[in-house]
């Protein structure tokens, strides 16, 4: 295993949150939370300790059930390319600083991305994109992280522009975990995102 890979796993470790699939595995020990204290007058205060104590970070075992949980994982988050923007919020847009196109167009810019990079690096169609440009159709998650890591662009600005189309990183989703990943380390070799992507089972991507 690199070290690259093995600096992967420790990340996804204290950062993956599908608790109902990290309690499955064998070998798991369910921690306890709850927690007491005494507070000033003498009396016993219980509390429940936060979800992060079940995470495969805090497990003795946590190399070994790391490497059960990679033989379970299947990605089933495909989805189309585009959703159809409706008229009445086509014509908001235009208003609206908030206007994901707008905004995507100062991130592209910002890069030094283009269109024909982009179609030189992502599996979709010239109509599409254009349409995505020019207001007519909303990425999906999986095309707008894919144009992430095709543009080098950072978390933030990634951040900031699925928060426009209402997504957000989701820490319970193996993808998001592994994705957050490389935007956060700016690890953007096309042979080290493949290495990273085939460890954890990840597809459905629009990268070429």
């Amino acid at each position: 295993m690199s070290h690259f890979i093995a600096d992967l796993d420790e990340y996804f470790c204290e950062k993956y949150a599908s608790y109902d699939k990290i309690s499955i595995l064998p070998d798991y020990k369910m921690p306890l939370m709850q927690g007491s204290k005494i507070d000033e007058f003498g009396r016993t205060i219980t509390y429940t300790l936060p979800s992060e104590n079940l995470r495969l970070a805090k497990q003795e075992k946590k190399d070994k059930l790391l490497a059960e949980l990679k033989t379970r994982l299947t990605d089933l988050t495909f989805s189309f390319s585009f959703q159809p923007i409706g008229g009445f919020t086509r014509l908001k847009n235009r208003f609206s600083k908030y206007a994901f196109y707008k905004n995507l167009k100062k991130v592209l810019e910002k890069y030094d991305f283009t269109d024909a990079d982009a179609l030189e690096t992502l599996d979709i169609s010239e109509e599409i994109w254009k349409g995505i440009r020019k207001n007519k159709f909303l990425p999906t998650k999986n095309l707008l992280l894919s144009l992430a890591l095709a543009a080098h662009l950072s978390f933030e600005d990634t951040t900031a522009l699925c928060n426009l189309c209402g997504y957000e990183f989701d820490f319970a989703v193996v993808k998001d975990v592994v994705l957050a990943y490389l935007l956060q380390n700016r690890v953007y070799n096309r042979a080290m995102v493949e290495e990273a992507l085939n460890e954890y089972s990840v597809a459905n991507l629009f990268l070429k």
